[in-house]
């Protein structure tokens, strides 16, 4: 009977690994996977958003808000919010979009904001790009706009690209 305790307790540590990446591995596989672009309507324009897989940046999330101007774009009116979207590493959101002109953010990132604007049937598409100058210094981020064929070798070139959900920040109306 003690021979059967030390057996199970020297094997508690293995027992508790493998436990940990069962855990992590059903909780990776709940999110959705990249399958295929949305095709384009002439009503509305499509944005999408993109994460580029970058393993020495992977640690953070980043929290992008989008905000829609009421008319023309001057920077003494403050846009109305309306969606937020959470960026892994490796990920990409879409969304369609009235015409209009709107504002990408990175909520808590000051510097790291995109004023753009869509019209009917137009794709735009954007990189959230985090880049280090040094090894010291912290990252930065930034927008860039970038062609539809480059979107496509940044999401194909990584077999885990995940699809994250755009989620409205309105109140609803009552």
């Amino acid at each position: 009977m003690n021979k059967k305790f030390k057996t199970f307790f020297c094997n508690l540590p293995v027992l508790f690994v493998l436990t940990f990446f069962l855990g992590m591995a059903t909780q990776c596989s709940a999110k959705k996977s990249f399958v295929k672009l949305v095709s384009k309507e002439n009503e509305t324009g499509l944005l999408y958003l993109v994460r580029p897989d970058h393993t020495a940046l992977a640690f953070w999330n980043y929290e992008c808000l989008l905000s829609r101007y009421p008319d023309k774009f001057s920077s003494r009116i403050e846009p109305t919010p309306l969606f937020k979207i959470e960026l892994a590493n490796a990920s990409l959101g879409y969304l369609r979009l009235p015409e209009g002109t709107y504002r990408l953010n990175v909520i808590g990132k000051n510097d790291a904001t995109k004023v753009f604007q869509i019209k009917r049937g137009e794709e735009k598409y954007f990189e959230l790009k985090i880049f280090s100058e040094t090894k010291w210094s912290r990252s930065e981020l930034t927008f860039k706009e970038f062609d539809k064929e480059s979107a496509l070798s940044e999401i194909l070139s990584t077999p885990t690209f995940l699809e994250s959900q755009f989620v409205s920040v309105q109140m609803p109306v009552e």
